[in-house]
């Protein structure tokens, strides 16, 4: 059950990562203040990054609760 629960976590963090892709890339798209710059761009391909690493581990946290299950 350990493991299923880590999959369920990094599967929402993974979700979470994609909603704010889309957020700063509406931010660069429509700016309320040109100072922003290409922040918002620098931060939405971080956290792309990080949705396919958080992703990745979903993935590989499911193979390990398959594996463990007695």
């Amino acid at each position: 059950m350990k493991w299923d629960a880590w999959s369920v976590v990094f599967t929402g963090l993974s979700l979470t990562s994609v909603t704010s892709v889309v957020l700063f890339i509406l931010v660069a798209i429509n700016p309320k203040d040109a100072a922003y710059g290409s922040k918002p761009l620098v931060y939405a391909a971080g956290l792309a990054v990080l949705a396919l690493v958080f992703n990745r581990a979903s993935a590989w946290a499911a193979r390990r609760a398959e594996r463990v299950v007695p």
